[in-house]
């Protein structure tokens, strides 16, 4: 539901195997993390997407598709364009 952390267990694989892969996952972390949540985007309001709470009580939102187009480039650099082009509707990093 919007505005609901997720569990503990949900969150660490969101973490390790997600945001870690984000281009800016250093800044969007920022002093770190205290909780992950999902709720509405507030410029896009018919759009809902993960948010890193921050210990400083920011709230920055992600791009789960830049971080898995990341992961396809780090993982996968022969492939990873054509990949993304074919598989994604936009394939902005």
């Amino acid at each position: 539901m919007d505005g609901q952390q997720l569990t503990s267990t949900d969150e660490k694989m969101v973490v390790e195997k997600l945001l870690a892969y984000h281009p800016h996952s250093e800044d969007k972390i920022g002093c770190g993390i205290d909780s992950i949540m999902v709720d509405q985007h507030p410029q896009f309001r018919n759009s809902r997407c993960l948010f890193v709470v921050r210990t400083d009580g920011v709230w920055i939102d992600f791009s789960y598709q830049k971080c898995i187009r990341a992961y396809i480039r780090q993982k996968y650099p022969s492939y990873a364009e054509r990949f993304i082009k074919e598989h994604y509707k936009r394939s902005s990093s």
